[in-house]
């Protein structure tokens, strides 16, 4: 029995109409929006969407997995936090968390002679915004001054919002 879905594609947020001619439990499908082309996962029976997990490698900045979906790291600078219509976080995660600030982390990736990436976290709390909860990693807490080399799997804890780096 063929099923239909409509979906969002949690990269580009376009509406797409899936249909599963032989009403498999998962498909994989690509986004068909040519400046999007996002591999993703549909799971029928939950509704789910997600991106799914492609080939990396140590070249590549890697990403932030929350809720289901993955934030692209870009080389240089990248500010974390919680969504809102004042933040100016390049990532805007969307969370209700108070604890979480509008800017809350910079993730700096920089670009190594080998061709690798490296990815530093380091805490944008200052001295005013001390009444939220410190930056962990891997449940360890970060001090303001602190900077950490991100590794695959790392757990991120802002606020009480959690989130994981992968590359």
């Amino acid at each position: 029995m063929e099923k239909k879905k409509i979906i969002k594609c949690p990269r580009c947020q376009g509406i797409l109409e899936v249909t599963n001619p032989k009403a498999e439990p998962v498909l994989l499908i690509t986004c068909p929006n040519p400046q999007c082309g996002a591999k993703m996962r549909v799971t029928f029976d939950t509704g789910e969407t997600q991106l799914a997990e492609t080939e990396r490698t140590d070249d590549q900045p890697g990403r932030l997995a929350f809720g289901g979906i993955y934030y692209p790291l870009a080389e240089g600078e990248n500010s974390v936090g919680r969504q809102s219509k004042t933040s100016k976080a390049t990532i805007q995660l969307p969370t209700d968390d108070l604890s979480m600030s509008r800017a809350h982390v910079r993730i700096m990736v920089h670009r190594l002679k080998s061709g690798r990436v490296k990815a530093i976290i380091s805490d944008m709390r200052g001295a005013d915004k001390q009444q939220q909860l410190p930056t962990r990693i891997d449940d360890e807490p970060m001090m303001p001054e602190d900077a950490f080399v991100l590794t695959h799997g790392d757990s991120i804890t802002l606020g009480n919002t959690r989130i994981k780096y992968v590359k």
